[in-house]
């Protein structure tokens, strides 16, 4: 990457933990930015596949929205079992453990987190592009998905 398409993916990732931050994700198309940097509005600017531009943007969104393994994430990924009707139960502790089953509760809820933040990028602006994890792993981009996803993991658990 050239240092110019560098920039506009750094002001684009950090014009989206700003919107993280204030959780105003599902409003994104309407926080105002530089629409001419913004590589979600243009991903044209960038010589990758969109799909690895927005797994990227919205990962690092995650990190804003659940930086670390606590609590309160133990409550949304439960919350997330309840929904499911499942009357399982993982803990901090679980999954500091790496419990296998729990583990993967972990890794389900971050992609759920994933695929919420690739369909709140499909409403950014009238270029945004409607993009998948289902459709990406079809496409033999799957281990950007895991890569994601164990990023946040890793992420999160060093920040417990």
């Amino acid at each position: 990457m050239t240092p110019e398409q560098k920039a506009s993916l750094a002001y684009t990732i950090s014009h989206f933990q700003e919107v993280a931050r204030q959780n105003r994700f599902p409003e994104n198309n309407k926080v105002d930015h530089d629409t001419h940097r913004c590589v979600i509005c243009h991903p044209e600017l960038l010589p990758l596949d969109p799909f690895e531009t927005y797994i990227d943007v919205v990962a690092q969104s995650v990190k804003v929205r659940r930086p670390r393994l606590d609590q309160g994430l133990v409550d949304e990924i439960n919350k997330d079992l309840d929904l499911m009707g499942l009357s399982v139960r993982v803990s901090v502790d679980s999954l500091l453990a790496g419990e296998a089953n729990d583990v993967q509760y972990w890794s389900d809820w971050i992609r759920e987190a994933l695929t919420t933040g690739l369909d709140l990028l499909s409403i950014h602006s009238a270029t945004s592009s409607e993009l998948s994890l289902e459709d990406a792993e079809s496409r033999g981009l799957g281990g950007a998905v895991e890569d994601k996803t164990r990023e946040i993991m890793n992420y999160q658990k060093a920040n417990a």
